[in-house]
């Protein structure tokens, strides 16, 4: 049966009701669900997920996303160590070997690959499981993974600077840290770090040196209630973060604001709830991270004080302000690269604030590539959505060279059919995302003329597609590639239906007008 536009507003008036709630919705993980089996086996036994996990593999032997090579060794590595653990009771020889040996492909991708393109916590985790494997006796060369052997050397002197706190950047990866048992790194409600396997880490530990079994219940609690967001109802299958209330609330709100639809009379009884409930977080943890009391940061922190701004909402620019620093807003302390995505999203914020920081301009526009697009950055795997988070900051400040050079970028990429990215894996979000900033750039005159067509095309290709439009696209990188199942729908649907709810005009904030912001008002708040 064909979705009418009636049928998709109903659906995306249900995604926005969604939001936030229970923590979020995140596809699974097959590295956390690895380290659960490992670390802390669920009571009703390992089989059915260790079925799973046999089940995720790919026939080149490897774990993950195959269009995204460098977030494949974390997951494979993980699932080899599972299935290794169990090698005795089930016959997984043949497939522990499929995993080495692709391993032993992919090994000389470390030894030059990107910064940006190291999975989130990479840098602690991957060396972490080699010394696992090496010490399980499993063959693999470390060779090649000299460099970032070396960048966990950098990473554990910053965290050695000052004491680790509970919910903070560095307890994410506590199952990678080699750090004393600290009972206070528990959170009741979100685990250790909002993260599953540190969270198992941080379990098996506490029961063997005899920790408050009260505290063991609590973590016990998290993990189980971690495990229902995957839906799938498999015993041990874990998603990669959880919860991601901040996250869904922020980002599901913004693909609203970037396409027009914000503030839609169709939307605004399910909007306006959220708006409160997002402003009151955002008032009650100084600002907003992923989940929930988590270490505030700047992406985070810039998507809802846009938002929170767009809906009239008096939120203080000094939240985002705090993050400034150089030429660049930091998303957490003591990362080793800064990000493009949250320095196009702190700029947007101030955009909406009235103010702007020429610094940070000049560092994003640095960073666009001779194809006029903005390259993967280190939270997404899609190049197609740093283009559209950079196209939203930059274009009510007029840098119009620029604008036109992605919007060549994102034409000259439409595959013949009109969508965009692999033709044969059903790329909804990556067209959707394209569509998005089309729409954007088709505001300005002399652009329009350009991308209008390929608007078109693509739009038409996407409505076409409509009934696909809940397709499973892991795109997003953390310690492996996931979809933030509601957030990447409302992108989806948002795409689809701005056209058809007459939004398509310059939303994304007003122009600023007011000369750049002098540095120093930075250096003053940081």
């Amino acid at each position: 049966m064909e979705s009418s536009t009636s049928d998709l507003l109903a659906r995306l008036r249900s995604v926005i009701a969604q939001l936030g709630n229970d923590g979020g919705l995140i596809s699974p993980s097959v590295y956390d669900t690895a380290q659960i089996l490992r670390l802390h086996p669920p009571r009703e036994g390992v089989e059915p997920g260790l079925e799973w996990l046999l089940t995720e593999q790919r026939q080149d032997g490897g774990w993950g996303e195959p269009g995204v090579p460098a977030a494949r060794d974390i997951p494979t590595l993980a699932a080899v160590l599972a299935l290794h653990t169990y090698r005795d009771k089930f016959e997984v020889n043949e497939r522990i070997q499929a995993g080495l040996d692709f391993l032993k492909g992919q090994a000389h991708q470390w030894e030059s690959l990107h910064i940006d393109l190291i999975p989130i916590a990479g840098e602690m985790i991957l060396p972490h499981l080699l010394d696992e494997a090496a010490q399980a006796g499993l063959e693999i060369d470390q060779a090649p993974y000299a460099r970032i052997f070396e960048l966990k050397r950098t990473k554990l002197n910053y965290l050695a600077r000052q004491p680790i706190s509970p919910n903070s950047a560095a307890t994410y990866s506590w199952e990678a840290l080699d750090h004393p048992h600290m009972a206070e790194a528990l959170n009741a409600h979100t685990g250790v770090g909002h993260s599953p396997a540190a969270t198992a880490a941080w379990l098996r530990t506490a029961q063997q040196i005899g920790e408050d079994e009260r505290l063991c219940a609590q973590a016990e609690a998290y993990l189980a209630r971690a495990a229902a967001t995957t839906e799938t109802g498999i015993p041990g299958v874990m998603p990669m973060v959880y919860p991601i209330t901040g996250f869904e609330l922020a980002y599901g709100l913004y693909a609203l604001l970037l396409t027009g639809l914000l503030d839609h009379p169709a939307l605004q009884d399910v909007v306006m709830p959220k708006i409160e409930e997002l402003d009151d977080m955002v008032v009650r943890e100084q600002g907003l991270s992923f989940g929930e009391n988590f270490v505030a940061d700047v992406d985070g922190t810039a998507v809802a004080v846009a938002v929170l701004r767009a809906a009239n909402k008096p939120v203080d620019v000094e939240l985002v302000r705090r993050f400034w620093r150089d030429n660049h807003f930091y998303t957490y302390v003591h990362e080793l690269n800064p990000s493009v995505f949250s320095n196009a999203h702190a700029l947007h914020a101030l955009v909406f604030c009235d103010e702007r920081c020429q610094l940070t301009e000049d560092f994003l526009i640095q960073r666009q590539t001779k194809s006029g697009a903005w390259m993967i950055d280190k939270w997404h795997t899609s190049w197609r959505s740093s283009t559209l988070e950079v196209v939203a900051a930059l274009l009510p400040l007029g840098y119009e060279d620029q604008l036109y050079e992605a919007g060549r970028a994102l034409v000259k990429n439409q595959n013949p059919d009109g969508s965009w990215g692999l033709a044969n894996g059903a790329p909804m979000l990556e067209s959707a995302y394209s569509l998005i900033a089309l729409q954007m750039l088709s505001s300005i005159p002399h652009i329009a003329s350009m991308t209008m067509p390929a608007l078109d095309r693509g739009w038409r290709w996407m409505w076409e597609q409509r009934d696909n439009l809940a397709s499973l696209e892991r795109i997003w990188l953390g310690k492996e590639v996931y979809s933030a199942l509601l957030v990447d729908e409302a992108y989806r649907l948002c795409a689809i239906l701005s056209p058809m709810l007459h939004a398509i005009r310059p939303r994304v904030s007003k122009p600023i007008m007011a000369p750049a912001l002098m540095a120093n008002v930075y250096e003053e708040s940081v």
